[in-house]
């Protein structure tokens, strides 16, 4: 039975007695070191799900690298690397790499050279630590709020002795790694599933014979609005980016976001039962182009002035939802990506949407295929449901084993 005792901070609880409490300053540096001269040119980046990894592995997500590298930071290989703007969603970990950082990335690196800098960076990961670090950071957006390294100095942690430091993390790595070697195993089924289920929606929509035309001869097309925040009491129902998700169709009220405006919102403006939205611009070129149906509408709903809002005016020939398992397939994507030039796309316009040609069967034969398809998707979304709450579940306990071991609740 571990003795213990009151450590008299919140977030942390009780310690056992051999524990101590010290403000971060006093148990780890911040190495702020200037690429000024340059002395590497390998860029680094912090992700969330990946951890620091070299630039070049990001991809087109995220901010893009500046050509003057004199103004980013150092970070050596074992630093804690922290983005000082999104430390509070779990935007920190262990670098592997020498190189140059972001100028808002802090690193540190322990004061005692016997302490294990990966028992700190557990610390991190707590949404124990992570939510009492809110209330340090300076913002107008929560999970933009940029914590000065002034107030994270401050922060008080529990620290075990040394020796138990080194013990604590071997134990960490060992059991986060297989729990982390479960999510992916869970998360690699889940791909393949919707890899099956768009595979599934070009054989039955896009391989078929029929009448061909061009989109822009079937429907109507009109970007959104762009809204500027204000202080006016009217609220109205909006239909962002972030609203998109993995869904196919929003059908409820709750599903979309909240925007204020001055001025009521012209007709053309407000989506219908039955529309499809397009993502027109995103910084994540992935989401570019994706597209998702709106039902249920009863209520006033605009869309955002990244998305385009494309109406089916020839319903009499070609059904919604076909429509949009046709916008939801590879061929789609594919079609996008040759009228845009590149597999990199950065944007979609009305025109480049007008070109494109689909094949239209009898009406019997889209209620058919829409049919099958529902049914199939409907079956494989059952099992990702249960997929994902398997790896959430996973995810959970990994951050309450992390919390009890390195605030000394549970004996390693």
């Amino acid at each position: 039975m571990i003795d213990m005792k009151e450590s008299g901070i919140d977030w942390i609880g009780v310690i056992p007695s051999g524990w101590t409490v010290k403000r971060l300053k006093a148990v780890l540096c911040e190495r702020n070191e200037s690429n000024n001269p340059v002395k590497t040119d390998f860029i680094l980046s912090l992700t969330n799900d990946r951890g620091v990894i070299p630039y070049s592995d990001k991809g087109e997500i995220g901010n893009k690298s500046k050509d003057d590298l004199t103004g980013y930071k150092l970070a050596h290989q074992g630093d804690i690397v922290l983005n000082s703007m999104n430390v509070i969603i779990g935007s920190v970990a262990l670098s592997d790499y020498y190189g140059c950082v972001s100028p808002v990335y802090y690193m540190l690196f322990p004061r005692n050279e016997n302490d294990d800098i990966r028992y700190y960076n557990y610390l991190f990961q707590t949404k124990e630590l992570q939510s009492k670090l809110k209330g340090y950071g300076n913002g107008i957006m929560e999970i933009r709020m940029r914590i000065q390294m002034s107030k994270l100095n401050t922060v008080a942690l529990p620290v075990a002795p040394s020796i138990l430091q080194h013990r604590i993390a071997d134990y960490l790595d060992s059991k986060c790694s297989k729990i982390d070697a479960i999510i992916e195993r869970e998360q690699a089924m889940i791909e393949k599933l919707k890899e099956y289920k768009l595979s599934a929606i070009n054989e039955a929509i896009v391989d078929v014979d029929g009448d061909r035309c061009h989109l822009g001869y079937i429907a109507t097309m009109k970007n959104g609005l762009n809204f500027n925040s204000n202080t006016s009491s009217k609220r109205i129902k909006f239909l962002g980016v972030g609203d998109f998700k993995d869904h196919f169709i929003l059908n409820s009220e709750e599903m979309f976001s909240d925007i204020i405006i001055d001025n009521d919102i012209a007709e053309d403006y407000l989506l219908r039962s039955g529309d499809i939205v397009f993502v027109r611009s995103n910084g994540s070129k992935e989401l570019v182009g994706r597209s998702i149906m709106v039902e249920n509408i009863n209520f006033p709903l605009t869309y955002s002035g990244f998305c385009i809002r494309f109406r089916n005016n020839r319903t009499d020939i070609i059904n919604d939802m076909y429509l949009l398992y046709f916008f939801r397939s590879p061929y789609f994507r594919k079609q996008l990506e040759k009228y845009s030039q590149g597999s990199n796309i950065s944007n979609i316009n009305q025109d480049l949407l007008s070109q494109i040609s689909i094949n239209i069967p009898s009406m019997e034969l889209q209620i058919q295929a829409v049919d099958r398809i529902t049914e199939l998707c409907q079956e494989l979304d059952i099992i990702i449901s249960r997929k994902q709450s398997a790896i959430d579940k996973l995810t959970e306990y990994k951050k309450s084993l992390i919390y009890e071991v390195v605030t000394g609740k549970m004996e390693v």
